[in-house]
């Protein structure tokens, strides 16, 4: 999970990573934190910190510089050796929230299906039922997404 001082959503996608359904012997959950905030950044450690007390087998990882920002907290987080011991990696944004049972659903794609090497999944946002606005938010989003891969989809086939 990149972060970059996300006070307003970090314990939501902290906790819902490591909420995840699957076998604690098997996942790893690696924050990224790249916060100039210092505060921001002892909060995030501190959750972090709260979720290994329980059991969680959870990184927080810092940077000592922003370059490349999100994409390049993910290429340095691809890095450590325990990520090089990982058969899947699921990347999730500091605002998103997946179901528990986001790893049972998808990582299957993968494992039947050696040909396909990326799958991914509507988005859907923690906060998607609050207000009206989140909501027509939403729908304007999953309704482009629909839009741009039938369109690439047409391309594709002729």
């Amino acid at each position: 999970i990149p972060m970059y001082n996300e006070r307003e959503v970090y314990k939501l996608s902290i906790g819902a990573a490591c909420a995840l359904e699957w076998p604690s012997d098997r996942v790893v959950i690696q924050v990224l934190d790249d916060s100039t905030d210092p505060a921001v950044k002892d909060l995030v450690e501190i959750e972090c910190q709260r979720w290994k007390g329980k059991g969680v087998n959870i990184k927080y990882e810092v940077r000592g510089n922003r370059k490349g920002y999100k994409a390049g907290a993910l290429k340095e987080g691809l890095k450590h050796d325990y990520v090089q011991e990982c058969e899947f990696i699921a990347m999730f944004d500091a605002d998103f929230q997946p179901e528990s049972d986001f790893l049972l659903r998808t990582v299957p794609f993968l494992v039947h299906n050696p040909d396909i090497a990326l799958v991914q999944t509507r988005w859907k946002f923690g906060q998607s039922s609050c207000t009206l606005f989140v909501v027509q938010q939403q729908t304007h989003f999953s309704e482009n997404i629909c839009i741009s891969f039938y369109c690439l989809l047409c391309s594709q086939l002729g």
